[in-house]
């Protein structure tokens, strides 16, 4: 959204005209041929293909990529033991091992049930800084006896290569943690992006974890720039579960949120107007009522004050 696409939206929401960006669950083009395996069965939970042998899970967290492979499943995040564990129900009906585990960020609803996968054997991937970020919020929670650490850590890429499917993971810098990752499985082109990617919800900011929304911006447009028109994206949170899959306009308009509220919370600095001002006139940010999040909306405007500043 340039400038003056950004003001007529802002203009149109004056006029009660809500901004809905369009979430799609579409098909790529890329799929190498392989095998097909039948769904998990599971006890609880919200269960959807999305290419290929890649699924995506919501339940009580973080959405859950899931991918099956003749020999064993990669799982991308873990949610919390509770609701993980209809996943390795299913999974354990199979008879075949989690390989792989890979973390997105550190955060709890993300990384609580990784104690819930028993299998030593299986490896545990994430970015360096997350182990350290992850054990810090275990403190202050009093969980630390519960936490299950990734011991296979990177930089910037990591690579899993299991014959027709290869999966790598990129961190690109900090937009929502110091930790963020986002996986592709290259042959099915299908990208779990975490949580740098919320629709119609106002994001979880937090600076002291790594919130930058400048730099979340640039993200945000290198995976719209490394990644082709037929990805599907796996999104770590939606209002709804068939809104946690999508493609690259969904990226956009994640990016072009992000800058208009920097601009919203800029200007409003500028002209000295506190954040309890800013609430007795607004519930989110101009053009963007499709994030009407209202229990979040004065922490993010806080926040993002502290980037700003």
């Amino acid at each position: 959204m340039n400038r003056k696409e950004f003001l007529a939206t802002t203009f149109a929401a004056g006029l009660g005209l809500a901004f809905v960006p369009s979430l799609v669950n579409c098909s790529s083009s890329k799929i190498v041929s392989q095998q097909l395996f039948e769904p998990l069965k599971l006890s609880a939970g919200n269960l959807a293909k999305v290419v290929g042998n890649v699924s995506r899970y919501t339940n009580k967290g973080g959405t859950v990529g899931i991918f099956e492979t003749k020999d064993g499943f990669v799982v991308i995040d873990s949610q919390f033991p509770d609701s993980i564990q209809p996943v390795l129900d299913g999974i354990s009906g199979k008879g075949k091992p989690v390989l792989y585990l890979c973390n997105t960020h550190h955060h709890g609803d993300h990384t609580s049930g990784n104690i819930a996968f028993k299998d030593p054997n299986t490896k545990i991937i994430a970015h360096k800084r997350v182990p350290e970020l992850q054990r810090l919020a275990a403190e202050k929670s009093n969980k630390l006896a519960e936490q299950r650490y990734a011991s296979i850590l990177f930089e910037d890429r990591y690579k899993i290569d299991l014959g027709n499917q290869k999966i790598t993971g990129y961190h690109f810098g900090n937009g929502h943690t110091f930790g963020d990752v986002m996986y592709h499985f290259e042959n099915d082109n299908v990208v779990h992006m975490g949580d740098l990617m919320f629709t119609n919800m106002i994001p979880v900011y937090r600076t002291a974890d790594g919130s930058d929304s400048r730099n979340w911006i640039k993200i945000l447009e290198k995976a719209q720039a490394t990644f082709d028109n037929d990805t599907v994206f796996i999104f770590g949170h939606g209002n709804k579960p068939e809104f946690t899959t999508g493609n690259k306009s969904n990226l956009k308009e994640m990016a072009n949120f992000l800058e208009a509220s920097n601009e919203f919370v800029y200007g409003n600095m500028l002209a000295g107007i506190s954040t309890e001002k800013i609430l007795e006139k607004h519930q989110f940010i101009p053009g963007f009522e499709n994030r009407k999040t209202p229990e979040r909306f004065a922490g993010f405007l806080d926040e993002l004050r502290k980037t700003l500043s």
